[in-house]
C-alpha cells in the first residue's frame, strides 16, 4: 500500500485511461452481471423465507407445511441470505474492482460464469436440504455436508482469477481496497474450510461444535463480509466525492487491526454456556478491541465526506454507501456491548443474536453492496438507471425496514431473556413474553420484501438494456472537473 496514491491530487484522465476504462468494464461485464442478478434473485428469496420464519414464531400453523417450520426456514433463510446473496453480490464487487484497480481486464471470464453456476447449484442444494430436514444446527453452517466441498471449489476458481489479475496489474501501487480484496480472497477458504473439516470430516462432539461454529460465524462476517464492504466503501466514496481517502495512516490502521484481532472474536456468545470461562471472556475482550478499526474506518469516512455532504443526497451509491458504514459501526458496537458480562445473562441464546448478525448482513453489508451495485451496473451496460423514484424508494423502505428490524430484534431479545433468567424457564413462555415485538416484525419484513422486489426488477431491466441510452464517455468521464467526472450516472437517474 503506499501513501503517495492517497495523499496526492487526483489526476486528470486521459483517453487512453478511458478507453482502457472501457475495455475493462467489457471483459468483466458477464461474469459481474451474472453475480448481481443470481444475488438479487437469492435476496428475494431469501427475505421471503425469514417472511415466513417470522411468522412462524407467532403462527405455527400458517400455511401448514412441515418442511416450513421455524426450525427449517430461519436457518434456510440465513444461509440463502448469506451464500445466495452476499457472497455473490460480493464476489461480482470484487471481480469488478480487483479488474478495475489493477488496471487489467479478465482474461477468462466463463470460468467466472461456470464457477457461479456451480456456487447457486451448491446453494440450492443446501437450502433445500435444510428445509428437507437434513441441515446442521452451527449457525451459518446448516448446508448438509454434501454441500460445502461444492461452494469451496466454486469459490476457489472464482478467486484464482483475482489472484492473477493482482499479479499482472501494472505497475504501481497497491491501494486499500486492494489489501480488503485480497484479504477476502485468502480468508474464507480458511475459515470455511476449517470449520468444516473439525465439524464434518472430524467430526468433534460435545461443546467443541458450538465453539467452532460460533469462531467461524464471527469471521465469516469480520474477514470477508466487512473486507469485502469496506473495499467497497473505500473505493465509491473517494471516486463520488472527488478527493482521495482523508487519512491513508488511518486506513492502514484500521486494516491491520481488523486482520489481528477479529479472529480471537466470536466466542462471546456463548458466555452463559458449557465452556471454559476463559474463551469467552477472550473473545469479549476482542469484540470490544475490535472497536479500534471500527471507529478509524468511521471517522476516516467521515472526513473524507465532509464538505461533500449533499452529495449523500444526490448519488444513490454514496447514500447507500454512507448508510452502511454507519450500520458497521453499529453493529461492531452492538456486538461489544451485547457480549458483556453484565448484559450477556439477557442476550446469550436470544434473539439480540439474530439482531447482531442482520445488522451486519444486511444493515452493513448488503446497503453497502446497493451501494457498489448502483455505482458499477450503469460502467459495464452502457446505460443509465432507468429510474430515480425506484431507487429512492428502494432506498427508503430497505432503510426503515431493516432499523426496524434490528430494534425489534434487539427488544424481543432483552425481552427473551428476561423470561429465561430463572432455571425452570420454558421457551415457550419466552416466547410469549416477546410476542409483541415479533409480530411487530412481520410489517418490516413486508418493506424489505416489496423493496427487493422493485431492486430485482429494476436491476433485470438494467440487464436486458432497457436503460436510457448514453454517449459513451458519460458512462466514463466528462470533460469536467475530476470531481464531477463519475457523478453522472451516480445521481438518482433519467427521471431525476
Amino acid at each position: 500500500m503506499s501513501q503517495e496514491d492517497h495523499s496526492q491530487p487526483l489526476p486528470d484522465i486521459s483517453p487512453e485511461d478511458i478507453l482502457q476504462r472501457a475495455a475493462i468494464d467489457r471483459s468483466t461485464r458477464l461474469p459481474v452481471l451474472f453475480f448481481f442478478t443470481s444475488a438479487a434473485a437469492w435476496l428475494l428469496a431469501a427475505t421471503l423465507l425469514g417472511l415466513v420464519s417470522s411468522i412462524k414464531l407467532v403462527a405455527p400453523g400458517f400455511l401448514g407445511i412441515d418442511w416450513l417450520n421455524y426450525g427449517r426456514s430461519q436457518p434456510a433463510f440465513l444461509n440463502a441470505l448469506l451464500y445466495g446473496w452476499a457472497f455473490q453480490a460480493g464476489l461480482g464487487v470484487m471481480v469488478w474492482m480487483m479488474a478495475r484497480l489493477c488496471r487489467t481486464e479478465l482474461k477468462n471470464p466463463i470460468t467466472l460464469v461456470v464457477a457461479g453456476h456451480f456456487w447457486n447449484a451448491g446453494v440450492a442444494a443446501g437450502v433445500i436440504g435444510i428445509l428437507s430436514g437434513y441441515g446442521t444446527a452451527m449457525k451459518w453452517l446448516e448446508f448438509p455436508s454434501f454441500a460445502w466441498p461444492i461452494l469451496l471449489v466454486s469459490y476457489s476458481m472464482i478467486v484464482v482469477w483475482l489472484v492473477v489479475m493482482f499479479g499482472a496489474r501494472r505497475k504501481g501501487h497497491v491501494f486499500i481496497s486492494q489489501w480488503y480484496l485480497l484479504a477476502a480472497c485468502f480468508s474464507f477458504p480458511w475459515i470455511y474450510l476449517t470449520a468444516n473439516l473439525f465439524l464434518n470430516v472430524f467430526q468433534q462432539s460435545g461443546v467443541a461444535g458450538p465453539a467452532i461454529a460460533a469462531w467461524y460465524s464471527n469471521n465469516v462476517l469480520f474477514l470477508w463480509l466487512v473486507p469485502v464492504g469496506l473495499a467497497s466503501s473505500y473505493f465509491i466514496i473517494p471516486k463520488i466525492v472527488g478527493k482521495p481517502i482523508h487519512s491513508y495512516q488511518m486506513a492502514s490502521l484500521a486494516f491491520w487491526a481488523l486482520v489481528a484481532v477479529s479472529p480471537w472474536a466470536g466466542a462471546q456468545a456463548l458466555i452463559g454456556g458449557p465452556l471454559p470461562a476463559w474463551i469467552p471472556t477472550i473473545a469479549g475482550g476482542a469484540q470490544v478491541l475490535l472497536l479500534v478499526p471500527v471507529l478509524a474506518v468511521a471517522l476516516n469516512h467521515y472526513l473524507t465526506v465532509r464538505g461533500s455532504h449533499k452529495l449523500v443526497e444526490q448519488s444513490p451509491s454514496l447514500r447507500f454507501t454512507f448508510f452502511g458504514s454507519i450500520g458497521y459501526v453499529i453493529t461492531s458496537v452492538s456486538a461489544a456491548v451485547l457480549g458483556s458480562l453484565t448484559l450477556s445473562r439477557f442476550t446469550s441464546f436470544s434473539f439480540t443474536q439474530d439482531a447482531v448478525a442482520f445488522c451486519g448482513l444486511y444493515m452493513f453489508f448488503t446497503m453497502t453492496m446497493f451501494g457498489a451495485i448502483y455505482f458499477i451496473v450503469p460502467r459495464i451496460t452502457g446505460c443509465e438507471w432507468i429510474s430515480g423514484p425506484r431507487i429512492r424508494f428502494h432506498f427508503w423502505w430497505s432503510a426503515y425496514a431493516c432499523i426496524a428490524l434490528c430494534v425489534l430484534l434487539l427488544a424481543a431479545g432483552f425481552s427473551h431473556g428476561a423470561a429465561t433468567d430463572t432455571w425452570d424457564s420454558d421457551m415457550e413462555n419466552a416466547i410469549i413474553f416477546s410476542k409483541g415485538y415479533l409480530i411487530g416484525q412481520i410489517l418490516a419484513w413486508v418493506f424489505l420484501i416489496a423493496a427487493n422486489g422493485v431492486f430485482l426488477h429494476h436491476l433485470a431491466l438494467m440487464v436486458c438494456n432497457r436503460g436510457r441510452k448514453a454517449g459513451a464517455p458519460t458512462l466514463i468521464h466528462q470533460p469536467a472537473p475530476y470531481d464531477q467526472a463519475e457523478l453522472v450516472i451516480t445521481t438518482e437517474g433519467a427521471e431525476a
